[in-house]
C-alpha cells in the first residue's frame, strides 16, 4: 500500500458512517498497530545520520521519487533536530506530512505523521535501534486510531504498512551496512598507518640508542685509552 492508498482508506474509515449509517459501538473506535524489526551491522551515528535527516528518506523508502517522480518535497527546520518536517504532496504519495518529535543519538527518532488534510489527529510512529549480537536491532513503529468501520481495514492497513516498512528496513540495511564497511575501512586504515608510524618512531629511537651507545662505549675506550696514556707517563717519569 502507498502512502495516498493509506490517506485514502484513513479517510474513508472516518467518512463511510456519515455516508452509510453509524457502525455498531463495538466498532466506533480501533487501533492499529504495526511494528517490523531488521538487524543492521552499523553503529549508531551512521544509523541516525539516516533516519534523523529526513532529505535521506528518499534514498531508503519506497516512498521516493522513483516512485512518484511529480511528487513534490518540502523540508524544514534542522536536520537531526526535534521538529525537522517533511512534507510531500504527489499524484502517487498524496499528501503528507512527518515531523520528528524525538531524536537520540544512540537510540533512534520518533515522529509525528499527518495523512489527511487539513492534519487532524496525528499518527504516531519511531524508528528505534538497540544494540544485539554484536549489531543493532532496528525497530520501525507505527500507532494510529480509525473509527467507525474500521474492523474492515485496520488488518489490511497493517499488513500493508507492515510490508512498506520491512522493505524500508531492507534497504536502510544494505545502505548502513555498505556506509560501516567503509567506516571500518577508514579506521583500520588509519590505524594502520598510525602503527607504522610508531613502529618507524621506535626503530628510529632503537637506531639513535644504538648510535648513543656506540657513541659511549667509544668515549669509554678513549677515556680508557687517555688513562692508560697517562699511567704509562707517569710511570716513565718515575724512571728518570
Amino acid at each position: 500500500m502507498n502512502l495516498r492508498a493509506f490517506s485514502l482508506l484513513v479517510g474513508l474509515a472516518f467518512t463511510a458512517p456519515a455516508l452509510f449509517g453509524a457502525a455498531p459501538a463495538a466498532a466506533a473506535s480501533k487501533s492499529w498497530h504495526v511494528d517490523r524489526s531488521v538487524q543492521i551491522n552499523a553503529r549508531p551515528e551512521i544509523l541516525i545520520a539516516q533516519v534523523a535527516d529526513l532529505h535521506n528518506w528518499n534514498n531508503w523508502t519506497v516512498w521516493n521519487s522513483e516512485y512518484d517522480p511529480e511528487c513534490v518535497w518540502t523540508y524544514s527546520g534542522e536536520p537531526g533536530q526535534v521538529g525537522h518536517t517533511m512534507e510531500w504532496d504527489g499524484k502517487e504519495m498524496g499528501w503528507g506530512k512527518l515531523t520528528l518529535t524525538e531524536v537520540n543519538p544512540t537510540g533512534g527518532v520518533k515522529y509525528d505523521i499527518w495523512l489527511m488534510k487539513p492534519g487532524g489527529d496525528a499518527n504516531k510512529g519511531s524508528i528505534t535501534f538497540s544494540p544485539t549480537n554484536g549489531g543493532m536491532q532496528v525497530t520501525w513503529s507505527d500507532d494510529g486510531q480509525l473509527k467507525g468501520i474500521s474492523k474492515l481495514f485496520a488488518k489490511k492497513i497493517e499488513t500493508a504498512v507492515g510490508a512498506d516498512f520491512e522493505a524500508n528496513l531492507n534497504k536502510l540495511k544494505v545502505i548502513t551496512e555498505a556506509q560501516e564497511a567503509v567506516k571500518a575501512s577508514e579506521e583500520a586504515a588509519a590505524a594502520a598507518a598510525k602503527a607504522a608510524e610508531e613502529a618507524a618512531a621506535a626503530a628510529k629511537a632503537a637506531e639513535e640508542a644504538a648510535a648513543a651507545a656506540k657513541a659511549a662505549e667509544e668515549a669509554a675506550a678513549a677515556a680508557k685509552a687517555a688513562e692508560e696514556a697517562a699511567a704509562a707517563a707517569a710511570k716513565g717519569k718515575k724512571k728518570k
